[in-house]
C-alpha cells in the first residue's frame, strides 16, 4: 500500500498500486454534435459532446473490491455489477482508482465537484450516458428481455414482483448483447450514477458546450434501469432516467465511470464562407445594390467616389465628428471604472452579479454580469445586453420595472448558455427619474446638449471601460446584441466605439422613419430639420469592416431595410468584406422567432470565438 497526499479538500486516502487496468475494456465515444430546442426559450440550439471514453461494462464487484477494499454488494459475484454504493462512494473509487493508475483525481470529495479537465476516473454526465446508450427505443416490449435484463411488463400484480425479487437479480457484467457503441448493459442490470444533479426536464440547457446539468440540487441522475425496472411506455419515454439522493444505496443501483480526452476541435467554418453567409444575404428581388433615396457613404463633398480606405478614412472621421455633436454627450470627466456589488446570485449554470456601474460622478446604472459556471482556462468574449431594464434580458426578476420571463427576447441569458460572459444594462429611461419624461428632464437640465442617445452612447462607453478592466474578459472580442429598444441601443453604441466588434440589432428601425427617433428620449423632433443626407445608413458606415446584423419582421424592419444594408455594403467592400453587413428578415412582427434568435446567436458565435 501507498500513501498519496493532496491539497486540502482533494484527498488524503490510501490505495492500492498494483492494478492498471487495460483500455480495452474501454469504448472511445467521438466527438459529436446534434440539435435540439431548448424546452424554456424554445430555441433550437446545436449541443456538442467532447470525445470521452466510458467502461464497457458496469463497475465489477472485482474492480471494485481491489481498489476500496470492501464488496457492499447484495447479489455476490466478482463479476456481477457492483451494487448497494452511494454516489460519493462511486467517486471515491474514482479518484482511488485514478491514483492507483497514475491519473489524476477528478473529485473535490468534500463537496462533489468534478474537473473535467483532469485525465483520471469519473462519472459520465447525462448527456455523455445518453449518447453512448444509443437508441433506447428501438427494441419492442416483447423482445426486450433478448437484450437487458430488466423486470416484466406487469406493473399491477404484487405477487409477481415479489416473485422477481427473490428469483432474479443482477447478472455477470456483459451477459447482454453490446449496443452500437459496444456498451453492455446501458439498459438493465443496475441502475447506473451519473455526475449531474437532477433536473425534471432533460432539454432545459445549462450548457451547448459539453452540458453537465445545474449547479446545484439535491439528487443526483441515474440512468438505464436495474433488473426490477418494468419495461414500460412510460420507464421509454423517461429513457429509462430517475434520480436519488447521493446518501442513496440499493442493490438496484451500481455505476460505471468514464475519462475525458484530450479535446480536438473541430474545424470551424471559414470567416470567409461565402456559403455560411447565405441566410443573411437573401435580397428581394428588385431590392440588389438599391439605395432607395439614401446618399452613398462614398460619396464626397466634391461629388467624387471614395474607392480606397484611406480616403475613407478621412470620411470616416468627418462622420464621426458629425454623429458626435447629433448626439451630444455629458461634459465632464468621465469616472475610472467602479461598481457596487448588490447582489450574488447563484443559478443552475452561472453566477450572476448584480451592481451598481458609476457612469457619472453622481450616478450609478444598474447591470447584471452573468459568468458561466465552467472553469475559465483563458479570457472569454463578453456579450453586452441593453434593454429597458436588466430583467428581461437574463429571464430573472430582479427588481426592475419592466421584466419578462424567460423567452427569445432573454438575450443574456442565451449568451451564459453558450459558455458566454454576458451583461445587461439598463436603460436611463428606467432610472433618471420617475418616469420617461422625468428622466428626459434631467437629462436636459444637467446636460442640455446631450440626447437620450447620446446619454446611452455615455453609459455604453462607461460600461465599455469596465469590461475592459476585468481579467476574465477578452476585450478585443466584445458583442453587443438588442431588440427593439436594445436594438437602437446595440446599433449607436457599436457605431460610435470600435471596442465593441460584433452587434446585432433586431427590430429597431434602422432608418430614421421607420421608428419613432423623434421621441425625446431617443433625439426630439429637431431630428426632421436634419440634413438629408444624414440618416443611420452611415452609422453601419462607421461600422465596417466590424460584422453588423439586422434581424428585422416586416414591423419596423421591412424589405427597404435592405437601402440601408447595402449602402453599407459599400463601405464593406472597400475593406473585401461585404458580407460582414448582413440582414435576416423573418417577416413575423416584431417579436423575433426562434430561428431569428437561432441566427443572431450563430452570428455572434462566428465572430466571437471562445
Amino acid at each position: 500500500m501507498r500513501l498519496y497526499r493532496f491539497s486540502v479538500g482533494w484527498l488524503v486516502l490510501l490505495c492500492c498500486e498494483t492494478t492498471i487496468y487495460s483500455q480495452n475494456n474501454f469504448r472511445t465515444i467521438a466527438a459529436t454534435s446534434f440539435e435540439t430546442v431548448d424546452a424554456v426559450t424554445t430555441i433550437k440550439m446545436t449541443i456538442s459532446l467532447s470525445e470521452f471514453s466510458i467502461g464497457k461494462t458496469e463497475v465489477t464487484q472485482k474492480e471494485f473490491s481491489q481498489i476500496m477494499n470492501y464488496n457492499p454488494s447484495y447479489h455476490q459475484g466478482e463479476e456481477y455489477p457492483v451494487e448497494n454504493v452511494s454516489w460519493w462512494e462511486a467517486i471515491q473509487y474514482c479518484n482511488r482508482r485514478s491514483l492507483a493508475e497514475g491519473l489524476q483525481p477528478c473529485y473535490n470529495l468534500s463537496n462533489g465537484e468534478c474537473d473535467f479537465s483532469r485525465n483520471g476516473y469519473r462519472l459520465p454526465t447525462d448527456a455523455e450516458w445518453n449518447q453512448a446508450s444509443g437508441d433506447l427505443t428501438r427494441y419492442e416490449a416483447q423482445t426486450l428481455h433478448r437484450y437487458a435484463n430488466l423486470g416484466s411488463t406487469n406493473t399491477q400484480n404484487l405477487e409477481t414482483l415479489s416473485k422477481a425479487l427473490k428469483e432474479t437479480g443482477t447478472r455477470k457484467a456483459g451477459s447482454y448483447p453490446a449496443n452500437q457503441s459496444g456498451l453492455y448493459d446501458m439498459l438493465g442490470n443496475v441502475w447506473e450514477w451519473c455526475q449531474d444533479y437532477f433536473s425534471p426536464a432533460n432539454n432545459v440547457l445549462d450548457a451547448v458546450k459539453d452540458p453537465r446539468g445545474p449547479s446545484r440540487g439535491l439528487d443526483r441522475i441515474i440512468r438505464g434501469g436495474s433488473f426490477i425496472t418494468t419495461v414500460t411506455d412510460w420507464n421509454k419515454r423517461k429513457g429509462y432516467r430517475s434520480s436519488m439522493k447521493p446518501d442513496y444505496k440499493s442493490r438496484f443501483t451500481g455505476f460505471r465511470v468514464c475519462r475525458s480526452l484530450r479535446q480536438r476541435e473541430p474545424k470551424g467554418v471559414s470567416l470567409e464562407d461565402p456559403e455560411w453567409f447565405k441566410p443573411y444575404n437573401r435580397v428581394p428581388p428588385g431590392f440588389e445594390n438599391n439605395l432607395g433615396d439614401l446618399s452613398s457613404p462614398l460619396d464626397t463633398s466634391k461629388g467624387e467616389k471614395i474607392s480606397a480606405v484611406p480616403q475613407w478614412e478621412q470620411k470616416r472621421k468627418a462622420l464621426h465628428d458629425k454623429w458626435s455633436e447629433l448626439l451630444g454627450a455629458p461634459h465632464i470627466q468621465p469616472p475610472p471604472p467602479n461598481i457596487k456589488l448588490l447582489e450574488t446570485f447563484k443559478e443552475e449554470n452561472y453566477t450572476g452579479k448584480l451592481m451598481y456601474l458609476q457612469v457619472e460622478p453622481d450616478f450609478w446604472e444598474k447591470i447584471y454580469l452573468m459568468l458561466p459556471d465552467k472553469p475559465m482556462a483563458q479570457p472569454l468574449p463578453v456579450v453586452i445586453v441593453p434593454y429597458y431594464d436588466v430583467d428581461t434580458p437574463a429571464g430573472k426578476n430582479l427588481g426592475g420595472r419592466s421584466y419578462m420571463p424567460m423567452s427569445v427576447t432573454s438575450f443574456a441569458y442565451l449568451m451564459v448558455q453558450q459558455g458566454y460572459i454576458a451583461v445587461a444594462i439598463r436603460w436611463f429611461g428606467e432610472s433618471y427619474g420617475e418616469s420617461y419624461d422625468e428622466a428626459v428632464s434631467n437629462l436636459t437640465l444637467k446636460y442640455p446638449k446631450c440626447t437620450g442617445l447620446g446619454k446611452w452612447v455615455w453609459d455604453a462607453r462607461r460600461l465599455l471601460d469596465y469590461l475592459c478592466s476585468l481579467p476574465e474578459v477578452d476585450s478585443k472580442h466584445i458583442g453587443i446584441i438588442g431588440h427593439s429598444l436594445g436594438a437602437k441601443m446595440a446599433l449607436y453604441a457599436a457605431a460610435m466605439d470600435e471596442r465593441i466588434t460584433a452587434a446585432v440589432a433586431s427590430e429597431g428601425g434602422i432608418g430614421f422613419n421607420f421608428s419613432n427617433y423623434d421621441d425625446y428620449w431617443y433625439f426630439g423632433d429637431f431630428i426632421h430639420a436634419r440634413d438629408k443626407t444624414t440618416d443611420q445608413h452611415e452609422l453601419l458606415a462607421l461600422m465596417a469592416p466590424r460584422p453588423f446584423l439586422l434581424i428585422g419582421g416586416d414591423a419596423y424592419d421591412t424589405n427597404k431595410s435592405w437601402y440601408y444594408i447595402n449602402a453599407a455594403k459599400q463601405v464593406y467592400s472597400l475593406f473585401r468584406k461585404p458580407q460582414n453587413a448582413g440582414y435576416f428578415n423573418h417577416r413575423s412582427g416584431h417579436t423575433p422567432t426562434p430561428e431569428a434568435v437561432q441566427r443572431s446567436i450563430e452570428w455572434l458565435k462566428h465572430f466571437l470565438p471562445m
